[in-house]
């Protein structure tokens, strides 16, 4: 029951459309399968360091009002950087094979700090957290569930970059310009919120 309820809830969690949303979409399109799958990778491995945080009482340093100010600023700063690069970056339709240049760990690295640095993530992550320790009292139930919605999330988080790679086939250049400049707006409004919401 823990679980399914566990997965549920990691596959509801697409509703969420945050920057790192925008990131896997952007490098599928532009890096291919591999990318995606590099940048989904760092977003799960965020999400667990999130996770370990809670489940060992750490939530409340980085919860912290002094800390949440930093740790918000510096997730806006990314988020800032990266939505500037999508405005001025060049569209091209590349394949699979070109996805080394950039190499799998910088798309794992962009994809764990723009996830780790957002405290809204962390907020999510506690309150995924507290309603386990209620739901399921018994620790062996509260790992099932917990490691489930990570499940899920990953889950979700692949099926949109596999998907990315069945849209690429009806994408242009003019219509891929115009993603990444939507994509590059969306990011400075998100780094503009996220400093406002910390400050």
């Amino acid at each position: 029951m823990s679980f399914i309820e566990g997965f549920a809830i990691g596959l509801g969690m697409v509703i969420f459309v945050g920057p790192v949303f925008f990131l896997l979409l952007n490098s599928s399109f532009q890096s291919g399968t591999r990318a995606g799958i590099a940048v989904a990778l760092g977003i799960i491995v965020s999400d667990m360091v999130c996770l370990a945080l809670c489940y060992y009482g750490l939530s409340s340093i980085f919860n912290a009002e002094e800390n949440k100010l930093w740790i918000g600023v510096i997730g806006a700063m990314i988020v800032l950087a990266l939505g500037i690069n999508y405005l001025l970056k060049r569209a091209k339709i590349t394949s699979e094979i070109s996805t080394a240049s950039m190499g799998f760990q910088a798309f794992f690295l962009k994809g764990f700090s723009v996830n780790f640095f957002n405290p809204f993530v962390f907020a999510v992550w506690i309150g995924v957290f507290n309603y386990g320790q209620q739901k399921f009292p018994e620790t062996q139930s509260l790992i099932i569930f917990l490691i489930s919605v990570l499940l899920g999330i990953f889950t979700t988080d692949l099926l949109k970059v596999f998907l990315s790679k069945k849209v690429k086939k009806f994408l242009s250049i003019e219509r891929l310009t115009i993603f990444f400049r939507i994509t590059g707006v969306v990011l400075i409004l998100f780094a503009i919120r996220l400093v406002y919401a910390v400050w």
